[in-house]
């Protein structure tokens, strides 16, 4: 019988045994540690995250702007097709006939006009044609609008003595003085034709005095009555 020789009697193995067991730590100890590839590999992979994230609400955000852009073209196409309707065109064309008519308040640059007696007269008025006269001047010096104490005076405005007293539009003219507002694009030139006009000269005869001055805010009421229409017939519609 061969007799083997005994491994544990031989004198190197133990430090075999040790160098077998400190490979072996060494390797778990480095298997423990994260590899440096794999952490900047996943703070790579987090930045693309990020990344895409901020591209995903840019492409949102975008996406709401065109919305809203659209909604603001229908918008803007909804009013031009209203402002070209029928209905628009009518109520416009109401408009202007009301602010043709004198229907509706007007204000701006203009010039007030105060007509009192020279002297100490008492229940002095104005007569109708020296009115009239004044007001046919004012319109051919450049008056856009005019009103006397109140009354709007129009194209069609009725200046009448009724037992001795002057009427405007069928009301009662105070006694002096008198205010007149003349709203004009071109005031201070329609107070200086004012100034040497012939109804400066008519009224001065007539012992009154016309005072103007240039204002930059004169407001004339609207015509506050229905205005009748005469001599009118109707046509009908051809078919």
């Amino acid at each position: 019988m061969i007799n083997m020789p005994n491994i544990w009697k031989v004198p190197n193995i133990w430090k075999v045994l040790f160098l077998l067991i400190a490979v072996c730590g060494g390797y778990l100890a480095i298997a423990q540690v994260p590899d440096a590839s794999s952490i900047n590999s996943a703070e790579n992979r987090d930045t693309l995250e990020l990344r895409q994230t901020i591209r995903d609400e840019q492409e949102r955000r975008q996406e709401l702007y065109a919305r809203i852009r659209e909604n603001e073209n229908l918008i803007e196409e909804y009013n031009r097709e209203q402002k070209n309707s029928t209905e628009f065109a009518m109520k416009q064309a109401v408009e202007n006939l009301e602010e043709k008519a004198g229907l509706t308040e007007k204000e701006g640059e203009g010039v007030k006009i105060t007509i009192s007696a020279s002297d100490d007269v008492s229940n002095q008025s104005i007569r109708p044609q020296l009115l009239r006269q004044l007001v046919n001047e004012l319109n051919k010096f450049g008056a856009e609008e005019l009103s006397i104490e109140g009354e709007r005076i129009l194209e069609t405005t009725a200046f009448r003595d009724i037992g001795g007293v002057t009427h405007v539009n069928g009301k009662r003219l105070p006694d002096l003085p008198v205010q007149i507002k003349v709203m004009a694009e071109q005031a201070d030139k329609l107070k200086n034709e004012l100034i040497v006009s012939e109804s400066m000269d008519y009224f001065s005869f007539e012992n009154m005095e016309l005072e103007a001055q240039v204002k930059d805010n004169i407001k004339i009421p609207a015509f506050d009555e229905v205005r009748r229409v005469r001599y009118m017939e109707v046509l009908e519609e051809e078919r």
